[in-house]
């Protein structure tokens, strides 16, 4: 199957319904709303990035041109839309604002503790890591104080406040969280794990797809989960603010699209099982 139009349908309205923030004024109470645009644009470029690799490449050299279609780059990138897009719903998609908040101080906090981690040679950066640390205490002790601290064993808590952001989940929990079947998740997040790893399934398929037709199949694929992932996001995002909401609905045709794409547990119940 060519996804190649709806892809580019649901591109074209990520970018209108993240494009609705833009210039909008942020309350103080409102920064922590600023990641969700920052993950956005990660997730976008990601989602180009496949788009523009799936058209394929040609390569001049004195044997002649090499073209082909690096279906490997596009998977090993979709893993990283994928994981990205988990990220932004586990933080922004939940009902409850509290949890939200909650969740995206624990995130922020396990990002400044793997910096901390880090070998730095110049003092600028030594500098920044020592900044750092006290805004590290800070988030811990917001952290402590939170109601939801006390949803987590006295483990979990512990794993909190030295950076793990997910105690309780892994990437199989946070996919059917958000609203993926789990036996759909599974198998394609160890898929595009393979290609991220360098195991040897992706060696022996990279090895087999010698025709440009071979890797176009395999490439299609992996953007049929960009599709998903998209429409999916639409549907988060325009959840959050309520100015993306109105730019969906008034987008009938791309809404239906991203309706037709937004694929979860039920819709997959029967080919995978309840």
């Amino acid at each position: 199957m060519n996804y190649a139009q709806d892809y580019s349908t649901l591109l074209k309205l990520f970018v209108r319904l993240v494009e609705t923030q833009a210039g909008r004024s942020i309350g103080k109470n409102e920064e922590w709303l600023n990641d969700a645009q920052v993950l956005s644009v990660k997730l976008f470029r990601h989602l180009a990035s496949m788009q523009i690799l799936a058209a394929g490449a040609q390569l001049r050299g004195e044997a002649g041109t090499a073209a082909f279609i690096d279906h490997a780059s596009i998977k090993v990138i979709c893993r990283a839309a994928l994981e990205t897009y988990l990220v932004f719903f586990y933080v922004y998609g939940q009902d409850d604002e509290s949890l939200c908040k909650f969740r995206h101080t624990t995130w922020r906090l396990a990002g400044l503790c793997d910096r901390q981690k880090f070998h730095v040679t110049t003092q600028e950066h030594q500098d920044v890591l020592s900044e750092e640390s006290s805004l590290i205490s800070q988030l811990q002790a917001e952290v402590q104080a939170s109601p939801w601290m006390n949803k987590f064993t006295p483990k979990q808590q512990r794993e909190i406040l030295k950076g793990n952001w997910r105690p309780a989940a892994d990437w199989n929990d946070l996919g059917a969280d958000a609203g993926f079947h789990p036996k759909y998740f599974k198998n394609v997040y160890s898929y595009l794990c393979s290609y991220s790893h360098a195991s040897y399934l992706s060696a022996l398929q990279v090895g087999q797809a010698k025709s440009r037709d071979t890797q176009e199949q395999l490439s299609q694929t992996i953007l049929g989960i960009g599709v998903v992932l998209m429409a999916h996001f639409a549907f988060s995002y325009s959840g959050l603010f309520g100015a993306a909401k109105a730019a969906l609905h008034a987008d009938q045709e791309s809404a239906r699209i991203a309706e037709k794409w937004c694929i979860g547990h039920s819709d997959m119940a029967t080919h995978y099982g309840s």
